[in-house]
């Protein structure tokens, strides 16, 4: 099947490789959800001065204002407004004749010849219809005039959602894709999700996306790999650089197993993730600390107060940090920017502090729950070794807390405070798949030089 892009490369995987050519398409969405901004983008992707690209305004936002706010974007060459791009306006001859639609087309299909064509709003000319039969003769009629043209159609409207099945658009087109803006708590969460694609392949679900000077940028939901069977794990086994830790579990940590680290704050949760790091550094392993707790700088003051020099350490090729702050913090692009490190720069271990600001993140429990599982399926396939860390209110709440997580985890450390006279520090190691493990407790000591377990 033949496909044009929408200039998107993330868009064009979610798509299957893109819209089909030829095809008829709804992009719905409440007011303010996106739909313009990606038409557009969609618009600019494919101007072409032999076939180019015609945009419609009808009865929504004026064709000058459109064009005044199109000029923000980094998308939109303006250069190729009048040749690549054509933008007209329908709404002299909407006002006067809605039904006229098809006629009104017929002699913009000849005059420009349009390899793509853009109504927007599409359901705007719907709302100015007599009655639901004249609709469907008109959609019916336009569906077959613009295949006949050999031209790929968008339909643009502010659709609340897919509940009315009666919609003949909604019937017709090839096509439907949703856009959608949800508040949550004091920000909004964007999301894209393919509702039909006809006689095509599509990835489901909700695809978050955010809107910025360079138009919509999306982020595929994570899913676990899909050529799990295909992977060999590695017999070898790591080093964590804490002198009495690797001893309680044979002779070190497995490659490509996920390592869950709970405890309550200040137990030492982050020291481990930092020696294990480090080590990785000494070993010639490039690693990547995702960090929602310390900024750049902080961190930086962790490993002088150690007596690290984090110029030995920080840097590529060594170990990159991806700090993010957990108030604006998107999982999804959290995960693609993760991933994207990792095959850029050879990672090979991966610390996430912590898990915690990341089930924040996602809002739904379930949705938390399926990024984890799918994150360390892809740490498994890659033979990326992590630590993942999760705080518990209290030491009585930790396994409780780690229920969610836990079975997904190849090895799980549990950290405690004893908060009597002296502060005393705890680690045991409570499972370990496919090796041998000490299970009892241990001391756990932070000093000058880090960390160490007796």
């Amino acid at each position: 099947m033949e496909r044009i892009s929408t200039g998107n490369q993330e868009l064009d995987y979610i798509l299957g490789g893109g819209f089909p050519r030829s095809s008829i398409n709804i992009i719905l969405g409440r007011p303010g959800s996106g739909k313009t901004i990606l038409a557009e983008q969609l618009a600019f992707a494919n101007a072409n001065a032999d076939r180019p690209v015609l945009y419609l305004s009808t009865l929504s936002e004026p064709l000058s204002k459109m064009v005044t706010y199109l000029q923000e974007f980094s998308f939109a060459d303006i250069g190729l407004i009048g040749t690549g791009v054509i933008y007209e306006s329908l709404t002299d001859d909407l006002s006067k004749e809605p039904g006229a639609l098809g006629d009104s087309m017929l002699e913009l299909l000849k005059q420009y010849r349009p390899g793509v064509i853009v109504i927007d709003s599409f359901k705007a000319i719907a709302d100015l219809m007599p009655d639901i039969q004249s609709w469907r003769r008109t959609v019916f009629d336009l569906a077959g005039l613009l295949t006949a043209y050999d031209a790929t159609s968008f339909w643009v409207g502010e659709y609340g959602t897919l509940e009315d099945p009666g919609r003949v658009e909604f019937a017709i087109a090839d096509s439907v894709i949703e856009l959608r803006r949800d508040q949550t708590g004091s920000r909004d969460e964007r999301y894209l999700r393919v509702a039909k694609l006809r006689g095509s392949g599509f990835e489901g679900g909700n695809h978050a996306f955010t809107i910025g000077a360079d138009g919509l940028r999306f982020f595929p939901r994570l899913m676990a790999p899909k050529d799990i069977e295909s992977y060999e794990p590695a017999a070898e086994r790591l080093t964590s650089g804490i002198v009495g830790l690797d001893e309680m579990i044979e002779s070190g940590w497995l490659r490509g197993t996920s390592t869950l680290v709970v405890g309550p704050s200040g137990a030492g949760k982050s020291m481990l993730g930092f020696h294990f790091l480090r080590q990785g550094v000494v070993d010639g392993e490039p690693g990547l600390l995702v960090n929602f707790q310390e900024n750049p700088v902080q961190l930086r003051r962790v490993m002088r107060s150690l007596g690290w020099s984090p110029e030995d350490i920080l840097g590529p090729g060594k170990l990159d940090v991806l700090y993010s702050s957990p108030i604006e913090m998107q999982i999804d692009a959290i995960v693609q920017e993760v991933f994207q490190r990792i095959h850029g720069q050879g990672v090979r271990r991966v610390v996430v502090d912590a898990l915690a600001d990341l089930e924040r993140s996602a809002v739904d429990p379930v949705r938390f729950r399926d990024y984890i599982y799918a994150l360390t399926q892809h740490f498994a396939a890659l033979n990326v070794t992590a630590m993942l860390m999760l705080e518990s209110a209290t030491m009585a709440a930790a396994t409780e807390t780690g229920k969610e997580v836990s079975f997904m985890s190849d090895n799980i450390l549990l950290l405690s405070m004893e908060l009597e006279h002296d502060l005393t520090r705890t680690i045991r190691v409570v499972k370990s798949r496919a090796s041998a493990h000490d299970g009892r407790k241990h001391n756990l000591t932070i000093g000058s030089g880090g960390v160490l377990v007796e």
